[in-house]
């Protein structure tokens, strides 16, 4: 079970871990599910041939991450279509398998166990021209399910090119709707309903300069805590966490890049900063630096600082007495994260003029990302590696 604030654009923390409990048998071969979409995508790569209009892409990748109470391994598949009007049609599908402490099976018999989420993600857009501008209005949708944590997201975006496709115009809204159970106690039903809605700007300076702005804001309704977390009380025994009943977050990002042509290398600076109503307020600075070795290989090297404040009614143990929301959830307390990563990739542009020309603009990627964080869930490692073809 996974609880999130904001839709993707606004940064956070990663999600807390929880006690999970195995559910092997729902877990899908996500081996066969690749295999299967890479012979989709196969397959309209030859009417592209035949009919030279159609394209799109296929994705796969795995996932992996490791802290000190939880590992989780993540293969997912993309793939999206475009037809020569332009309207684009993806799909995508990962599986999560998370193993850490699974306490909510007692005392006597705490061990490490696996959960597995299922997650499926659709999206549809078409572009318009506009006299010189060009409107493209799209929906998506992604639902997930675990053994005991349900989610439904549907939203719509679109983007305004204007001045020559100089300056970008984007608006989306997301709406979400989770159902929340508990293994340890089969009376509890949890409810959360939430919107988030953002607009932004990207705007090219120059020839080698591009800045894009965004704000967005947040709304949740309904139980934002973890049936699992009990919060410490010096009047009585450990109660389930109860946090207020609603959230909202606004939050303004940023992103500079700057290309630098005698040396074939791009600066990417980032900020993000955020707020929210339980008090919680962070401030998110990025540098990211990409080089052009070769050709056909690209490395990226980033660092990533993450400040927090706690929230309001956050204690490592509530007086006796108190009457007000709690919560056990360490990543509310006051934190601070530091992110240093590399990323490598390579365009397999060597099997040109072979039996696998159609691969030639093939990328394979992987990345390894080490983050320092004085929460009590300890320092983390995550980890990528996957490929891209387009056709």
């Amino acid at each position: 079970m996974r609880l999130q604030l904001a839709a993707s654009g606004t940064a956070a923390t990663p999600a807390s871990p929880r006690p999970r409990r195995a559910d092997s048998a729902r877990a899908p071969s996500a081996l066969f599910l690749l295999s299967l979409a890479c012979w989709w995508c196969s397959s309209l790569a030859l009417a592209q041939d035949n009919a030279g209009s159609w394209g799109g892409s296929i994705e796969g990748r795995g996932n992996y991450f490791w802290e000190r109470s939880t590992r989780v391994i993540v293969p997912e598949v993309k793939a999206t279509v475009t037809a020569p009007d332009g309207t684009h049609l993806g799909a995508g599908y990962l599986l999560d398998a998370i193993s850490s402490a699974s306490i909510s099976a007692g005392a006597g018999n705490d061990q490490v166990a696996t959960e597995y989420r299922h997650g499926l993600g659709l999206d549809a857009g078409k572009p318009f021209e506009l006299g010189g501008s060009q409107l493209d209005l799209g929906v998506h949708g992604i639902y997930s399910t675990e053994n005991d944590y349900t989610s439904l997201a549907v939203g719509l975006n679109s983007s305004l090119w204007l001045n020559e496709k100089n300056t970008k115009l984007s608006l989306l809204a997301t709406g979400v709707s989770d159902q929340i159970k508990s293994n340890a106690d089969p009376s509890f039903d949890g409810h959360l309903k939430g919107l988030s809605a953002g607009a932004g700007i990207e705007q090219v300076l120059s020839p080698v300069l591009v800045l894009t702005l965004n704000y967005q804001f947040g709304y949740l309704d309904g139980y934002l805590g973890n049936p699992y977390r009990r919060a410490l009380s010096a009047a009585h025994a450990p109660e389930r966490e109860a946090p207020p009943g609603t959230r909202y977050r606004h939050g303004i990002s940023s992103h500079l890049s700057w290309f630098i042509p005698a040396t074939d290398t791009a600066v990417h600076l980032l900020y993000a900063t955020y707020v929210d109503s339980w008090d919680v307020a962070a401030v998110i600075p990025e540098i990211r630096i990409y080089q052009q070795l070769t050709r056909d290989f690209l490395v990226r090297p980033r660092y990533r600082l993450y400040a927090q404040t706690k929230a309001s009614f956050q204690r490592p143990k509530y007086p006796a007495g108190w009457d007000g929301p709690t919560t056990a959830d360490p990543k509310l307390s006051a934190l601070t994260t530091h992110t240093v990563g590399l990323s490598l990739e390579y365009r397999m542009s060597f099997l040109a003029h072979t039996v696998f020309d159609f691969a030639k603009d093939a990328w394979l990627d992987v990345a390894v990302d080490r983050y320092f964080s004085n929460s009590s869930f300890g320092n983390a490692v995550l980890g990528t590696a996957g490929g891209r073809l387009e056709f």
